[in-house]
């Protein structure tokens, strides 16, 4: 299917809405809605699955106020400074928000951030040896609880989350995938 036209229909100070439009298979006019981020580079996003020489996977519990929750998650974040590559801003991610920095830095998957709604994608790293040292400073509206889980121990703490607590698919899904790599 082709995109015949894309029109934006609201933009925000980071966000645009935009609309487009298209034949379905049955050669119908549809339009789909989304939204597209205008304040990152290259890919749109990172994250680090990093884990201690203890073999402790670091974690996030963090308030997200679209889904007015705490989510499980990987340190990420957008790539939204001009200049920086995507593993200077997976490193700078990491050590803002859990004090914890990376030495080697290991490429795993680039993989969509929502496909549904935004054409972002998602640069995934591992940090086999990462080291706490302090230093965290993330940004005010942050809201982050640094998690230390042991990898072994992993399937246990995703099923059995507090009740305000809910998890990004993508840790399980990482993990499996770096598993079969043989990274982990």
């Amino acid at each position: 299917m082709l995109i015949r036209k894309k029109e934006t229909v609201a933009q925000g100070k980071y966000i645009d809405f935009v609309r487009k439009h298209f034949l379905t298979r049955s050669g119908k006019e549809a339009v789909w809605e989304m939204v597209e981020r205008k304040n990152t580079f290259n890919c749109g996003a990172v994250a680090v699955v990093a884990i201690t020489r203890n073999k402790e996977l670091i974690l996030e519990r963090h308030w997200r106020y679209a889904i007015e929750s705490f989510v499980i998650q990987l340190p990420a974040g957008l790539t939204d400074q001009a200049g920086e590559n995507e593993e200077d801003t997976a490193r700078r991610e990491l050590m803002e928000e859990t004090g914890y920095l990376a030495g080697e830095l290991v490429p795993i998957k680039v993989t969509p951030e929502c496909s549904v709604l935004t054409p972002s994608r998602v640069n995934h790293f591992l940090a086999p040896d990462a080291e706490y040292v302090g230093g965290e400073n993330p940004d005010d509206a942050e809201i982050i609880e640094v998690l230390k889980i042991p990898i072994a121990g992993l399937p246990d703490f995703l099923l059995n989350l507090p009740a305000d607590t809910t998890m990004d698919l993508r840790v399980p899904g990482i993990i499996w995938i770096l598993e079969k790599m043989g990274l982990i």
